[in-house]
This record gives structure tokens, C-alpha cells and sequence, in this order.
């Protein structure tokens, strides 16, 4: 015997493939209860109108293969009242129409009410805060999900809280895991939402109740569970979202576009951002919901994708790129795009970090970091690279570099661990062009004290002239002149010293060794110091340096800065006269070994300040004094010349003591000698007004020249005092008449040999 069925080209195998699926499911019916309704639908259809079907297909099937199932049963009832397969097919066709009819007119009868208030208490139990509606949701069941206007949740009280709106959207579930009690959410979207976040003084003064009992806190479940639910598309689009902190700081963000795919357990999420935000003081809002940045904030650009994998206990992600363009406010445009991309995964039940790379690309510098570490508490202990270009840095903070260099390079790397109360950089190794430099920086971050600062490096020979900004000249100079470069006007408009910041300023514990910096041609080797302090105090415990010229430097110092002072003892010794000259661009106008012994004190907070506030003592001495253009004042000055030959140009000893106060600069008296030679004077120097004025007696062979030297520092007016002139003229007056303009001269060259020295002293 045979069952011989006819079927559909394509509902057959559809039915077939369900029926095979269904009687595999948990849910499924036995075969008691399929072959009961095989048997019921074949005797209904029997008493129905006989149907024509234009294409058909016949299958053979041997009843041995269907012995003992539903089918075989249901088959044999239907020959028994002689039904074909034809009308089985049509009545279950028939039945499905009517089911959806039915499920049509279920649905125009559901309570939409009831469904709101059963959201609302729902919400309000999970969170504190119902949800709600400003009209019904619509319900549908095929998919079985929601459609929604506006929606309200959250409220603010005492200018704190949260408050959720969306202006519409729309939630769908998949029917099929539903039956078997497995929510997944097929797509959830959002549109316009808005959240804002305020948080008040009372939530950022709040401290853990130290009354509760140890035992109320719950540790930490070691393994994280799964997701609740699973979710197929969640999309919020064109929302805003506000945080305003206690201290009135507010960060917006603006056009929020959010997507995420396939969030399951065990399966890659692809997670998809892009928002608009401006962080700053305060945020000036405007007619529409946007906004406009503040003197003192940041606007700009944000751009976020990653693929994540949530693995209990691990979140696994790669593929994770960051990108801000900023826009405007305190970081220039020109500072970006910044692109940071990493990989790595986030151990959820302790928070603990691995990451295997992580880069941020700019388009002046390229830093790379590797390592691990944690996220509660903070720490991280790995490998950190960087590598950039000099002249695009230092644009970038707004210096243009006069002469940059050709290699422009910059490379740095070192080992780094961070912890909660320090940050440790060992094996540090820096390469800036030429220049290199090793050694090691540790910060120290106690909780309630100030920072404190530990480094140790050694470096090579810098040269500063690739590094230096360009000097701005003529009529651009002057419109950017400082406002406060005047130092009156600066002093008025500065504020006073914090003594209370000063105290919680860092400590310093510091020690460095240069091989030498080089500006221009002056050169200084071999330097050494070491500097110490804390609460605002710190002293120069030491420093040496030799002069590539020539010369010893040895100095001690220090610096307060809750009163902005600092004080400075220096010793020079052996100091060669006419190289540095030559070293500072004053040419050799004199040569000779200088040594200074100077105890100064100043204001400090800017040059300004020290040129108002310099005060001290102090002693200069030159030993073998050569000043060549003393020479060519005897040619000059025929009277000059006597038994003993020309004025001598080299001196013995030339020394200088002087005082300063306020700025003015006194030194008294002034002496040179020699074996037929003796000056004496004095001078006075004002360093607020940038003035000279000084007198020099010179004695030889029974006369008395004085020499004159005024006006301001960067034009300086040298000559002999006009009564010496007449009593020359008494007595020569043919040879001062035909040589006085030459003697003015000379005269005048020999006094530059002191302005040099001068200048070079002062660093002028």
C-alpha cells in the first residue's frame, strides 16, 4: 500500500521543513496530539466545496516509510472518507488566515492603558522613576513590540538628578525565542532623545557613610552573568546629552548618533558613535536646542567604533578607533584630527586590563603604549613610545622656530607604572635631533599632600638655536609686545602672590647633569645641578658650570614663591674677557681674567620684576686688563705722549664693587692700575630705566682725562668731559684743533671696551 499525496511546488516543503522543526522543539506536541489534529482537519475538510488547484505534483510515497507515524494515521483516515492531500493543505492555508483575522481583532481590543501603567510601575521599581508617555503606546504582536511619542523619565531636585527624554521611538521583540522564555530584543530605536545630568554640591561633597557596618558591603561577584537580554539594533539618533558638574563646569553634547549590532553573549557587537560637544566654563544656550562655546572652552568633533565581544568575565575589543576634530576654544585646530585606535580586552569582575596596543596619531606626534592594568583602582604598567616633529610642536603652542632644525626628529620611550599615589618613568631615553638624554622621573601622588617630583637624567650637548622662537621685528614687534612689558603697568595688573597655592605646590627633588648648551657662540659645559624643595620653597643646592670661553661658574641659590622672590649667591672665576665678548657679539674690545663674587635678591616673577626689584652687593675683578683702543688714543692726543711712551693699554688690576637696590645699580669706586697708569670713577646703573651713566679719571703723566660714558643701554654716548677739552686747547690747541675729532673717536672706542664688559656681565 501506498499514500499518495498531492502538494504544492512550494508550500510542501514549507510545511514539511516546519513540521520537521516543530517536532524537534521543546513545545512540540506529541504524536498523540498531532495525529488528533491531522484527523480532525481531514474529516473538516472532507465536508468542504472541493477546490481546483492548477498545479500539482505527485509524490509516492511506500506506506511501510510512514508506518506508525501522524501522517500515516491521518493519511488512512483521509482515504478512509476518501479526502485528498489537496484539501489538507488548503484547510491549513485557510486556518492561518483565520488566525491572523483573530489576532487582528485581539489587538484592536488590547488596553493600551494597561500595557503604559504596567511600563510605568515596571520602570519605577528598577529605577525609583516610572516612564511615561504623552499619549499611549501603540502594541503590536507580529512582531510582538511597541511604538511610542514622547517619553519622559527622571527628574531634578536641589539642581541635581537626571531626566531622560525622547521625542519618539520604538522597541520589537523576536516571537520566536519568547517561546521558549528567551528575550531578544530585534531593534530598539530612539529619536532625539535629550539627557541632561546635574550634579549639586550636596552629591560632590558626599562622603561613604562611615556609620554602616562593614558587613553591608556586598564584594564583588567574581564571574559577571550574561547579558539578560540579547539585542539585535539598538539606534538612537540626533540626541543631546548635558552634564553640569558642582563647580558650574558643563560639558555638551550635541547631534548624538549611536548604533549598536548583535549584542549577545560570546558574539562581536559592533558598536558605532558620532556626537558634536563642547566642554568649558559654561555653555551660552540658545533659541534652539544647541549651543555656543564660552570664552574658556573646547568645541569640536567626536567619532567612535568598535567590535566588542562580551565573554563572561572578559569584554574583548578590537578594531576600537576614537577620533576628535577639535573646532574651536583653547585647542587649536590645527591640533587635530587625534586618532586614538587600540586592542585589548577588560576582565569585568576586577576590572583588569590587557592592552596589547594602543596608538594616538596627531598630526605632529605619534604615541604608541602597551601594557597592562586596572581600572578601579587606576594603574598600569607597561611600555610608552613617541615620536614627532620639533617645528610642528612648538607651532602648535604658537612658537615659530627661527632656524629649525633639518633633522627634526623627536623620539622618546620608557617604561612606565602607575599606581594610585605614584606615576614612574624608568628608562627613560629622549633623542631631539642631536641631542640625547637618559635617566628616570618619578612622581609621588600622596592623597593629602602635595605632589612630589624625583628625576634624575643626564643629557648631551643641546644647542638652542633650532629651538628658539623667531624674534619679531620692526612694526609687528611692537604690536605684539606684551601688555605688560612696561614694568609699572605689569606690577599693577598682576595678581598677588597665593600664599595658600604656593603651599600646595609640588616638591622638587631634582639632579641633572648637561654636557652643554650652546646659544649663538657663547657656550657653557659641563653643568651640574641639583635643586630641592617643597610647599613652595625650593633651593638651588648647587650648581657648576665652565664657560666654553674660559671659566668657572659656581652658584647657590633659592626661590619662594608665596612672595615671588628668590636670592642668589655666584662666583665666577678665571673668566676669559675677550672670548666671551667675542662669544656675546661685542667683538674683542678687551681681554683679560675677570672673576665675580656677587650675593643678589630679586622679584621673579618676570623679567619685569627683576629689573624693578634687583638688590645686593657685590665685587668685579679683572686681572690683566688689555684694552687696545687705549693705544690709538695716545696717537690721537700728542700731549699724551711722553718719556714714558704712549697710554699704557694693559692694566693690572681693574676692580668694581657695587650695590644695588630697587633696580639702580651703584658701583663706587670704580679703579685701574697699572705700572704709569691710574683710573678711578664710578657708574651708575638703572635697570628700570635702562640707563648708564658713569665717570672715569684716568692719570697718567701728570694729567687728568675724564672720561664720560651715558644715555640708555641700547645707545650709549661715549666722550672726554668738554673742561678737559679746553685745557688741552690752551696748551696744543694746533694738535687738538687738526686731531680732535680722531681723539673723540679713539676715545670713544676705548670706552666701548668697558660697555662690552659691562653688557657681557649683565647678559645684555
Amino acid at each position: 500500500m501506498s499514500v499518495q499525496c498531492c502538494v504544492f511546488y512550494d508550500i510542501f516543503p514549507a510545511i514539511y521543513g516546519l513540521r520537521e522543526t516543530t517536532a524537534t522543539d521543546a513545545l512540540a506536541l506529541s504524536a498523540k496530539v498531532q495525529s488528533c489534529l491531522l484527523r480532525c482537519a481531514f474529516f473538516a475538510l472532507h465536508c468542504l466545496p472541493a477546490f481546483r488547484i492548477k498545479e500539482m505534483v505527485v509524490i509516492q510515497i511506500p506506506a511501510a516509510a510512514l508506518k506508525g507515524t501522524a501522517v500515516y494515521a491521518a493519511a488512512r483516515a483521509a482515504n478512509t472518507c476518501g479526502v485528498s492531500m489537496k484539501r489538507v493543505f488548503l484547510w491549513i492555508l485557510g486556518g492561518a488566515t483565520v488566525l491572523a483575522v483573530a489576532a487582528a481583532v485581539l489587538l484592536s481590543r488590547v488596553d493600551a492603558g494597561f500595557v503604559v501603567r504596567q511600563i510605568a510601575d515596571a520602570t519605577a521599581k528598577a529605577t525609583g522613576q516610572p516612564l511615561t508617555f504623552d499619549s499611549p503606546p501603540g502594541i503590536s504582536f507580529f512582531p510582538p513590540g511597541v511604538n511610542f511619542g514622547q517619553a519622559h523619565w527622571g527628574s531634578a531636585s536641589d539642581g541635581q538628578g537626571v531626566v531622560i527624554s525622547v521625542k519618539s521611538g520604538m522597541a520589537q521583540l523576536e516571537l520566536s525565542p519568547l517561546l521558549t522564555g528567551n528575550v531578544v530584543v530585534r531593534e530598539v530605536r530612539l529619536n532625539s532623545p535629550m539627557i541632561e545630568v546635574r550634579e549639586g554640591k550636596a552629591v560632590a561633597a558626599a562622603k561613604p557613610d562611615a556609620e554602616k557596618p562593614a558587613a553591608e558591603t556586598k564584594p564583588a561577584a567574581s564571574t559577571p552573568p550574561a547579558l539578560p537580554i540579547e539585542l539585535k539594533r539598538l539606534v538612537l539618533r540626533q540626541g543631546v546629552v548635558t552634564y553640569t558638574s558642582a563647580n558650574g563646569k558643563t560639558l555638551r553634547v550635541d547631534d548624538v548618533n549611536f548604533s549598536v549590532e548583535n549584542l549577545r553573549t560570546g558574539q562581536e557587537a559592533v558598536v558605532q558613535c558620532d556626537f558634536a560637544f563642547i566642554f568649558g566654563d559654561s555653555v551660552v544656550e540658545s533659541a534652539v536646542p544647541a549651543a555656543t562655546p564660552g570664552a574658556n572652552s573646547i568645541s569640536g568633533t567626536l567619532a567612535f567604533s568598535s567590535r566588542l565581544r562580551y565573554a563572561p568575565p572578559q569584554l574583548l575589543f578590537r578594531q576600537t578607533a576614537l577620533t576628535v576634530t577639535p573646532l574651536s576654544g583653547a585647542l587649536p585646530k590645527e591640533a587635530g584630527p587625534l586618532q586614538f585606535t587600540c586592542e585589548g580586552s577588560l576582565r569585568l569582575s576586577d576590572l583588569h586590563l590587557q592592552l596589547s596596543k594602543a596608538l594616538l596619531n596627531t598630526p605632529q606626534a605619534r604615541v604608541s603604549a602597551s601594557g597592562e592594568g586596572g581600572l578601579a583602582p587606576m594603574a598600569f604598567n607597561g611600555a610608552l613610545e613617541m615620536e614627532g616633529s620639533p617645528h610642528k610642536l612648538a607651532a602648535l603652542a604658537g612658537h615659530k622656530l627661527a632656524t629649525p632644525s633639518a633633522k627634526d626628529d623627536l623620539r622618546f620611550r620608557t617604561m612606565v607604572r602607575y599606581t594610585a599615589n605614584a606615576l614612574n618613568l624608568s628608562q627613560m631615553l629622549l633623542q631631539l635631533d642631536d641631542l640625547s638624554m637618559r635617566g628616570g622621573l618619578r612622581l609621588d601622588l600622596p592623597e593629602n599632600a602635595p605632589m612630589l617630583v624625583t628625576a634624575d637624567v643626564q643629557t648631551g650637548m643641546l644647542n638652542l638655536d633650532p629651538y628658539l622662537p623667531q624674534a619679531e621685528s620692526g612694526k609687528n614687534a611692537t604690536e605684539t609686545k606684551p601688555a605688560g612689558h612696561d614694568g609699572a603697568a605689569a606690577g599693577n595688573k598682576r595678581a598677588k602672590p597665593d600664599a595658600e597655592a604656593a603651599r600646595r605646590m609640588p616638591g622638587l627633588d631634582i639632579r641633572a647633569k648637561v654636557a652643554g648648551i650652546t646659544k649663538g657662540g657663547l657656550q657653557v659645559k659641563d653643568i651640574a645641578l641639583a635643586i630641592k624643595g617643597e610647599k613652595g620653597r625650593y633651593a638651588l643646592t648647587s650648581l657648576t658650570a665652565s664657560l666654553g670661553s674660559g671659566g668657572l661658574i659656581k652658584s647657590t641659590g633659592s626661590m619662594d614663591m608665596a612672595t615671588e622672590t628668590c636670592a642668589l649667591k655666584a662666583q665666577a672665576a678665571d673668566v676669559e674677557v675677550g672670548p666671551l665678548l667675542v662669544a656675546l657679539g661685542k667683538g674683542r674690545l678687551a681681554d683679560g681674567q675677570a672673576s665675580l663674587d656677587a650675593d643678589i635678591t630679586m622679584k621673579c616673577a618676570d623679567a619685569s620684576d627683576i629689573r624693578q626689584s634687583l638688590g645686593g652687593r657685590g665685587l668685579l675683578e679683572i686681572r690683566r686688563l688689555h684694552v687696545p683702543a687705549m693705544a690709538e688714543l695716545s696717537k690721537s692726543i700728542p700731549a699724551l705722549t711722553g718719556k714714558g711712551g704712549p697710554l699704557p693699554d694693559r692694566f693690572d688690576l681693574a676692580r668694581a664693587p657695587f650695590t644695588a637696590r630697587d633696580g639702580e645699580i651703584n658701583a663706587s669706586p670704580i679703579t685701574v692700575t697699572s705700572a704709569t697708569l691710574n683710573a678711578a670713577g664710578k657708574a651708575r646703573i638703572s635697570l628700570p630705566k635702562q640707563y648708564l651713566d658713569a665717570a672715569l679719571d684716568i692719570k697718567t703723566m701728570g694729567l687728568t682725562i675724564p672720561v664720560t660714558a651715558k644715555g640708555p643701554l641700547s645707545d650709549i654716548s661715549y666722550g672726554v668731559d668738554p673742561r678737559f677739552a679746553l685745557d688741552m686747547a690752551k696748551n696744543l690747541p694746533g694738535a687738538l684743533l687738526k686731531t680732535g675729532k680722531e681723539a673723540g673717536s679713539t676715545t670713544k672706542d676705548a670706552a666701548k671696551g668697558a660697555e662690552g664688559l659691562v653688557r657681557g656681565i649683565l647678559g645684555r
